[in-house]
């Protein structure tokens, strides 16, 4: 992009059956302090959960009936262009993606079966087929939200082949390994076990330090944990509690982002709408923690830009994304602005 001015940001929604695009492409304007979309693509229904790397977009989308992730590659005019679909009728609720590093692998975490999909990647970019999935079984303390396993998430423990699968529906962070063909090795190598009935949800690596954030969707906490460098050994260290005060639903924990630095960490909560902040010291340890309104309803996703300086949110709830400027001293909002965007699900920075 020419203008330096403008930074694009990338937004996944839920189409909720309507016929319409559900990937928009937003420009931030730093100067004029303006959100605004300028294009809308894809075909696939529910785009709710998008991730960039080796120069691609990678896609979960989350149907009620099979297992679906997407490559995209952007075109000469900007717009997204389907390099391929993965999906399986066997499996379903795909909320999550996770590509290899070296991009010949794309892996998908379903919530509906309580499974990872795995498929493999051509050199560039196209789906060329699957791997067997692995499927998590148990229940938990919720009567409603834990009757069954259901995946909620999956990242590479930085450094390591081994991906951590958080499944809310059973308490845990189950931990495989990789193979050299991609295939997770079965059963996990370990298996981190959380609260009964706190849902773990989304996990967030600190960039410098062997520490992991988990926000727990149902107990509304994030809590930290350390790892050794194989990435299959975990100790919780901390928990904190996260902002509920003027729900007027049922809090619920979202997502972690930690700053580039690695000083602060960002949690957003649905129902409170609120965005917690953690300050920590160099070892990572909770210094102190504020939180400011998300904007909007139902902050399910957040994302910070490659600076630290801008904090993206998708807030689902009152269909818009909004893009805070950041206090480079305290981390904390300064400006805002905002975008209508339908059922907006996920945020991520170029």
């Amino acid at each position: 992009m020419a203008d330096t001015t403008q930074r694009r940001v990338r937004i996944g929604s839920y189409t909720d059956g309507e016929a319409r695009a559900g990937i928009f492409t937003a420009l931030y304007d730093a100067a004029a302090r303006r959100l605004h979309v300028v294009r809308a693509d894809g075909s696939v229904p529910n785009p709710s959960f998008l991730t960039c790397g080796n120069g691609r977009l990678y896609a979960a989308h989350e149907l009620d009936d099979r297992s679906c992730m997407a490559v995209y590659a952007e075109g000469d005019d900007g717009a997204l262009v389907c390099r391929g679909v993965c999906g399986e009728p066997t499996e379903a609720g795909t909320c999550f993606v996770e590509a290899s590093v070296d991009g010949r692998r794309l892996y998908g975490a379903n919530y509906e079966s309580g499974s990872i999909s795995c498929c493999t990647l051509t050199q560039n970019g196209r789906p060329s087929g699957g791997l067997p999935a692995v499927h998590h079984e148990g229940s938990s303390a919720h009567p409603e939200r834990q009757r069954s396993a259901h995946v909620h998430s999956i990242r590479f423990v930085p450094g390591t082949n081994v991906l951590a699968a958080v499944d809310l529906g059973i308490d845990a962070i189950a931990l495989y390994r990789a193979d050299a063909s991609g295939a997770l090795e079965v059963p996990p190598v370990a298996s981190v076990a959380t609260p009964p009935g706190s849902g773990p949800r989304m996990l967030a690596f600190h960039p410098r330090l062997r520490l992991a954030a988990l926000v727990d969707e149902l107990a509304c906490d994030v809590a930290f944990y350390e790892f050794d460098r194989t990435g299959t050994r975990w100790r919780c260290v901390d928990r904190q509690l996260l902002p509920v005060a003027g729900a007027t639903e049922d809090a619920l924990a979202a997502h972690p982002a930690f700053s580039p630095d690695g000083r602060r960490l960002y949690v957003s909560v649905r129902g409170s709408d609120r965005i917690a902040l953690f300050a920590l010291d160099d070892d990572g340890r909770v210094e102190s923690r504020v939180d400011f309104g998300s904007g909007g309803r139902g902050p399910r996703h957040i994302a910070l830009d490659p600076s630290g300086s801008l904090l993206a949110v998708a807030n689902v709830a009152s269909d818009d994304a909004c893009v805070f400027e950041l206090d480079p001293l305290t981390g904390e909002p300064r400006s805002e602005a905002h975008a209508d965007v339908p059922r907006a699900a996920c945020v991520v920075w170029e």
